[in-house]
């Protein structure tokens, strides 16, 4: 017969390992995040889908020279955090995104 002996005391002692909570994945925000410009393109002005680094209020700062002149391109410079659904909306009538855009490119003519 063969006794199988069983260290309650060492189960009980082991040091249970603690679970540490992974760091928290840093978002592209905290590093100044970018925009995207999804309005129509304007020769000598804006290009559509141009990617600027940084956060909107400092992409509308820098083009402050170009929002003067067309205001409504503010309207279609789109941060990092909404660009997905604001792709969907500029295409899709019945939202400000869509008048937006039609407006600046009926403009341009």
């Amino acid at each position: 017969m063969s006794e199988k002996i069983i260290d309650t005391a060492a189960q009980t002692a082991a040091p249970k390992t603690a679970k540490k909570k992974p760091a928290a994945p840093k978002k592209v925000a905290d590093t100044g995040g970018f925009c995207v410009y999804l309005g129509p393109t304007m020769m000598g002005v804006i290009q559509r889908g141009t990617i600027y680094r940084g956060g909107r209020k400092e992409v509308l700062d820098s083009l402050a020279p170009v929002i003067e002149q067309h205001p409504l391109i503010a309207s279609l410079v789109v941060s990092d955090e909404t660009l997905p659904a604001d792709r969907i909306k500029v295409k899709t009538p019945g939202n400000l995104l869509y008048v937006n855009y039609h407006k600046l490119a009926k403009g341009m003519k």
